[in-house]
C-alpha cells in the first residue's frame, strides 16, 4: 500500500487526499432522517412532531372560538341597539296595539254620546210615554195596572242597564290601561333577556379562548419534556 502511495506523483497524491477528505465531510454533513425522533435521543419525540400531533386540537378550538365570537358580536350589537325596535318587539307592539284598537272600537260604540246610548235613552222615553198612556186609561181597562207595573220596572231597568254599562266601560278602560302598561314591561323584560344572552355569549368567547390556551399548554408541556430529555453532545 505504501509503495502504491509512493508511486503516485505529488499532484496525484494531493488530489487523492482532497477527494478522500471531501467524502468524509459529505458523510458527516448528511442530516439524520426526521422520523419523528430526535437525532440526539432516539427515544425522544421531536418538538415538530409534538406540534403536529396537537395542531388539530388547536385548530378545532380556533374554529369554535371564531363561531362564538361571531355569535357574541351579533348579540352585543343587539344590546347596543336596544333603543330601536327589532322584529320581535314590533310583533309584540302590533299584538298589543291591535288589542287596544279593537277594545276602544267597542268602547266607542258604548260611549255616553254613542248611538247606542242615544237609542237606550229614546227607548226609555218611549217606555215612559207608553206607561203614561196606560195610566190615563180607566181602571177597568184590561191589564191596566199590570201593564203599568211592568213598564215601571222596565224604566228602572233602563237606568240599571245604563249604570252597569258605565261601570263596565270604566272597568274595561282601566284593564286596558293596565295591559298597555304591561306591554311596556314585557318589552323591557325582553331587552333584559337580550342583555343576559349577550353576557352569556361573551362568556362563551372567554371559555373558547381558554380551550385554545389549554391546547397550547399541552404543546408547551410536551415540548419542554422533550427538550429536558435531550442527551448532551459529548466533547
Amino acid at each position: 500500500m505504501i509503495q502504491r502511495w509512493r508511486a503516485l506523483s505529488t499532484p496525484a497524491l494531493i488530489a487523492a487526499l482532497i477527494v478522500g477528505m471531501g467524502a468524509l465531510l459529505a458523510a458527516a454533513s448528511v442530516p439524520a432522517q426526521d422520523s419523528g425522533y430526535s437525532s440526539r435521543n432516539p427515544n425522544r419525540t421531536s418538538a415538530t412532531v409534538v406540534l403536529e400531533n396537537e395542531m388539530s386540537n388547536i385548530r378545532s378550538s380556533n374554529a369554535q372560538l371564531g363561531a362564538r365570537i361571531q355569535t357574541a358580536m351579533e348579540k352585543l350589537e343587539t344590546v347596543a341597539r336596544l333603543t330601536s325596535e327589532d322584529e320581535k318587539e314590533a310583533e309584540v307592539d302590533s299584538l298589543f296595539f291591535t288589542l287596544r284598537d279593537e277594545v276602544y272600537s267597542v268602547l266607542d260604540q258604548l260611549d255616553l254620546n254613542s248611538d247606542f246610548a242615544d237609542a237606550l235613552n229614546r227607548a226609555k222615553e218611549g217606555t215612559i210615554v207608553l206607561k203614561s198612556w196606560y195610566e190615563r186609561q180607566p181602571p177597568e181597562y184590561p191589564n191596566r195596572d199590570h201593564s203599568i207595573a211592568q213598564l215601571e220596572r222596565a224604566i228602572q231597568e233602563y237606568d240599571i242597564v245604563d249604570e252597569q254599562l258605565n261601570q263596565s266601560r270604566t272597568l274595561a278602560q282601566e284593564k286596558l290601561s293596565t295591559i298597555m302598561r304591561q306591554h311596556r314591561v314585557i318589552l323591557q323584560e325582553m331587552k333584559i333577556g337580550k342583555v343576559l344572552e349577550a353576557i352569556e355569549a361573551a362568556r362563551s368567547v372567554v371559555s373558547g379562548l381558554h380551550d385554545i390556551t389549554s391546547a397550547m399548554s399541552v404543546v408547551e408541556e410536551k415540548t419542554s419534556a422533550s427538550l429536558e430529555s435531550s442527551v448532551p453532545i459529548s466533547n
